[in-house]
């Protein structure tokens, strides 16, 4: 048995024991701060990168035009794929965090070419505009999101969060930088409609998509409505659309009788980024 300690004895000051909550709570609180920073500081990182990496295309485009533009787009698609892989120790502590296996946070060659693959055909889209501190962002966090789906078919809702912050934080910074009211209240207002439509086909399909993929669809459908509605059309449909050839692909040429589960979040994901790239509904000629 421990006997008690003492100060008069020289022992130093004594401890009173901690009850198991207190050690819980205290041990929650470092978790928590621990997390904060290690997905903030990152976070902020991409969020100054786009800022910066706007000003340099901003100046691309006004002194050497769509030539400049170009080289520019290549680029930032460099710089996109470097952050992508910067940031996959973020991706792997979010994913331990709430007990969502990190394997996917290891392969990183795919969600980086990808990003590049997205920061080109933004800056391409977008050129000088301020929207595209907006897309920069989003692309690099929805890529991620989406490959962790793809994988562990969920993923943490600290990066909803974070990519919807994001996402609204440089929408407003592109409605006063150029000064385009118009576009962000459709913006917002697409989200919500966006938003409100996986909903209720989550709760008639009971589940498909989830209540993460829904959650995302709003900043999603945000981005489509600062394009135009014909956009936020395509990007409701869209989905949808590469889901079910997805599924009947892998019915018919790879002969398998039960297809499983699979994530909605990459078909989410890269059906918005096709309703923004392309002409509006141009893919229901091939339907």
């Amino acid at each position: 048995m421990t006997e008690p300690t003492s100060e008069l004895a020289g022992s130093g000051p004594s401890e009173e024991p901690q009850s198991p909550a207190v050690g819980a709570e205290d041990a929650a609180g470092q978790r928590s701060d621990h997390l904060s920073a290690t997905v903030y500081a990152p976070a902020g990182i991409v969020v100054v990168a786009s800022v910066v990496v706007w000003f340099a295309v901003r100046w691309f485009d006004a002194e050497y035009g769509t030539t400049g533009l170009w080289w520019a787009a290549s680029a930032c698609a460099a710089v996109g794929a470097a952050l992508s892989a910067a940031i996959a120790l973020m991706m792997a502590r979010l994913c331990k965090a709430v007990d969502i296996p990190s394997e996917a946070t290891g392969r990183r060659i795919v969600p980086a070419a990808t990003t590049a693959g997205m920061w080109f055909g933004a800056v391409l889209l977008a050129g000088g505009d301020a929207i595209l501190t907006a897309w920069l962002a989003l692309s690099l966090l929805c890529v991620w999101a989406a490959w962790i789906d793809h994988f562990t078919l969920r993923f943490p809702l600290t990066l909803i969060r974070l990519t919807t912050a994001v996402g609204l934080m440089f929408g407003a910074f592109a409605v006063a930088v150029d000064q385009d009211p118009v576009a962000g209240g459709r913006a917002l207002l697409a989200g919500m409609l966006v938003f409100a439509f996986n909903l209720a086909f989550a709760i008639v399909t009971r589940g498909y998509p989830g209540l993460a993929d829904v959650r995302l669809s709003f900043i999603l459908g945000a981005a489509l409505g600062w394009v135009g509605w014909m956009n936020v059309l395509s990007g409701m449909l869209l989905p949808n659309v590469l889901a079910l050839v997805v599924m009947l692909w892998v019915k018919l040429i790879g002969r398998r009788k039960d297809l499983g589960e699979f994530g909605f979040a990459p078909f989410l994901v890269f059906g918005s980024a096709l309703a923004i790239a392309v002409p509006p509904m141009w893919w229901i000629v091939w339907i």
